[in-house]
């Protein structure tokens, strides 16, 4: 026992040191100045005049001169059309790329030379300051660690010390960086602990601290457990916890007119409670406390949750307001309404249940009342999902999906009531089923239970019923455009793009230009692939633009990930139109905020783009 104590004692100070390291890194990162941390201070925006595609060499005689060409796009250097042929393409641009450029007047070969990479370099540079150095760099450099491809380094004589980096194959700028670009990185790399300077946080590192808190815990647990059993505490008694009950809260609407006294269970949170006596409030994420919506005024002194920091102003905080996701009856004695969404209940009967690929299924619904459910494409409905005993594995599971689930972690498991959101996936008006794609949410480990929701919903049988209230119109294509739309999307962020499609083509048969970019993983995850090429070919103004992240040798689309192709689009054939078209987002977070990114980097405004948050 002598020895786990002094282990514990010095890995407390290890793990200490670094956890006030992270304190004063992540203080920094909150105070510091973020226009200067991206070492853009002196970079301009270089425009691409139009091209005029007549005076341009047929591309099928470019490709022909070079076997080994992957893809070709039309890129513009220092005013100049040129064709880039791409011979060996990584996941992303900083992987090992290989690349070739063609004058696309001449046809003849270009080279990314020291003169060349200087002048597009002072091209993206706002100021009057000289050229010190033009470097090339065949490996790494410290400024773009991650960069595998070999650049031009043009350092610049200013106060800065500015250095414009040059992909030395394609000419495409990297970035730039200077002294306060290079402090920030500093600062990153000890707070992720990338002392080899990788850029990354996947370190070996990270790695041993882990395991050194590991067994910091694991010895503090041992201790805890010796001064236990020494007389030296007392560990509280689970059975004495309060068991749930039922409270009444005074309910005020937004004019402070009492909607009466109603009951609500301890165990469940506002948003739930006020459901089951029919007062919708407006939520996207579902009780996730991320979308910042289910407002509530309650007394100032009710506790404040993470999420109502995060969501709510410091004056909406003082005057009461707090997230009802966040919070339960046992909190509060009265509460008032904010904003409330018109909906009704419906109680529905599942029509079909089926995979449409290993983890998605389409489930078809019917109003059991038998009147038609009217909505508007993009719309979502709020399920009731009631307490009851989970399966982390589908009950009806194909024979021909085994394989995907055999390492799935099998669990059974009680839960809770809870509401969740799903988004209707069909648009064309042609008939009174509601339609959804939903993604069963696995386990990540034996303590954390798989998504209750998705894992309830997917295992009813056809003739089982679910009530639902909705439906609620929050994304939606705006009424009476004309303008060219362009749909993104990844997984069963799939449902609304669709909906949105069929409403367009097939209800109001629409002749805007509608652009599809959808991202999955393999050709199985591919959902409605036949249905989209179906669409494609007859209608003439629908593009399907499916890609994969890790396709199959037989695949020959696009690959990567769906926002980077979207870029790329974006650079060339998009470009022209880009302020007169409309954006229409839904998938996982890390791909709406890059896809967000990118658009508002092509100075897209905000009231172009919409979204659907997929929580």
């Amino acid at each position: 026992m002598s020895l786990i104590k002094t282990f514990h004692k010095w890995l407390s100070l290890l793990v200490g040191l670094q956890l006030l390291v992270w304190l004063g890194t992540g203080l920094y990162f909150n105070v510091m100045d973020h226009d200067k941390a991206s070492g853009n201070q002196n970079r301009q925006r270089v425009e691409s005049p139009a091209v005029d595609l007549q005076r341009l060499i047929e591309p099928k005689t470019v490709i022909r001169e070079y076997d080994t060409t992957v893809s070709m796009s039309l890129i513009t250097l220092l005013s100049h059309p040129y064709y880039l042929l791409i011979h060996e393409k990584g996941l992303y641009r900083h992987f090992k790329n290989s690349y070739s450029l063609v004058d696309a007047v001449t046809g003849k070969p270009f080279v990314i030379t020291k003169t060349i990479a200087t002048v597009i370099a002072l091209e993206s540079y706002k100021g009057t300051a000289t050229v010190a150095a033009t470097v090339k760099l065949t490996g790494p450099s410290d400024d773009f660690p991650k960069e595998q491809n070999s650049l031009w380094q043009v350092n610049i004589d200013d106060d800065l010390n500015t250095s414009v980096y040059v992909d030395a194959g394609s000419g495409r700028l990297i970035g730039h960086s200077n002294d306060d670009k290079r402090f920030v990185d500093f600062i990153f790399m000890l707070h992720f602990m990338d002392y080899a300077s990788e850029g990354s946080f996947n370190n070996v590192q990270v790695i041993v601290f882990a395991i050194f808190t590991l067994f910091f815990a694991f010895t503090g647990l041992i201790w805890t457990v010796e001064l236990g059993f020494n007389g030296q505490y007392r560990p509280a008694l689970l059975l004495g916890r309060k068991l749930a009950k039922t409270k009444k809260v005074k309910v005020f609407d937004k004019h402070s007119k009492s909607i009466g006294q109603l009951a609500m269970a301890s165990h469940e949170n506002l948003l739930d409670s006020l459901l089951n006596h029919d007062i919708a409030l407006p939520s996207t994420c579902g009780g996730g406390g991320t979308c910042g919506r289910c407002k509530i005024v309650v007394d100032s002194a009710v506790k404040m949750t993470s999420a109502d920091r995060s969501q709510l102003t410091e004056q909406e905080l003082q005057a009461g307001y707090r997230l009802a996701c966040q919070h339960n009856s046992d909190e509060l004695e009265q509460l008032t309404l904010v904003d409330v969404t018109e909906a009704e209940t419906h109680e529905l009967e599942l029509i079909s249940s089926e995979f449409i690929s290993p983890y998605i299924k389409q489930l078809r619904f019917k109003s059991v009342s038998g009147e038609r459910v009217e909505f508007r494409a993009g719309a979502f409905m709020r399920f009731f999902i009631p307490a009851a005993k989970g399966s982390s594995i589908p009950a009806y599971l194909p024979v021909e999906l085994l394989h995907h689930w055999q390492d799935v972690i099998h669990m059974e498991y009680e839960h809770l009531a809870c509401s969740r959101n799903y988004s209707l996936a069909n648009g064309d008006g042609q008939t009174d089923e509601l339609v959804f794609t939903v993604k069963i949410q696995t386990s990540p480990n034996e303590r954390v239970k798989p998504g209750i929701g998705s894992s309830y919903i997917c295992n009813l049988a056809p003739g089982e019923t679910i009530e639902a209230v909705g439906p609620f119109e929050e994304f939606y294509a705006r009424p009476s455009s004309s303008k060219p739309m362009v749909l993104v999307g990844a997984g069963s962020g799939m449902a609304p793009l669709k909906a949105l499609i069929e409403e367009q083509l097939i209800k109001n048969t629409s002749s805007r230009e509608l652009y599809f970019y959808f991202g999955a993983r393999s050709q199985l995850d591919l959902i409605y692939s036949e249905h989209f090429q179906q669409l494609s070919d007859s209608y003439p103004n629908f593009h399907y633009l499916p890609v994969l992240s890790r396709p199959g040798q037989d695949w020959n689309g696009a690959t990567g990930y769906v926002q980077d192709h979207l870029g790329e689009e974006l650079a060339t054939e998009l470009e022209k139109a880009l302020d007169k078209t409309e954006f229409y987002l839904c998938g996982p977070a890390a791909m709406m905020e890059s896809t967000i990114e990118l658009l508002k980097s092509h100075s897209i405004a905000d009231n172009a783009i919409a979204f659907d948050k997929f929580e």
